[in-house]
């Protein structure tokens, strides 16, 4: 996920990649496991789950593909691969469309 951070966040504002942590211990676990592997991507803390049961998670991980009207229009529970030939075709395929 960094990886894909770092090449995306200077090129397409359209693109934000948010990880959502459901640790129970919040930023007193979330802090220091960020700072040690060098991850600087955004992170929401999700203690309670209130985010998660709302957009329906069931697993971790979760990766969830929103667009820009705000609708989820793809998904996935376990490991994926964010750098993935198909995966990257498909968010470019999403950037493609016309705004608005």
């Amino acid at each position: 996920m960094q990886r894909v951070h770092d090449r995306l966040k200077d090129q397409d504002k359209d693109v934000v990649l948010l990880s959502i942590s459901v640790d129970g211990i919040g930023k007193k676990a979330v802090k220091p496991y960020m700072a040690e592997h060098g991850f600087s991507f955004p992170t929401l803390l999700d203690q309670q789950m209130e985010v998660a049961r709302q957009f329906g998670v069931r697993g971790t991980p979760t990766v969830l593909i929103v667009n820009r009207k705000g609708e989820i229009v793809a998904h996935t529970i376990g490991p994926f691969d964010l750098e993935s030939q198909p995966f990257t075709k498909y968010l470019e395929g999403l950037l493609a469309q016309p705004q608005g």
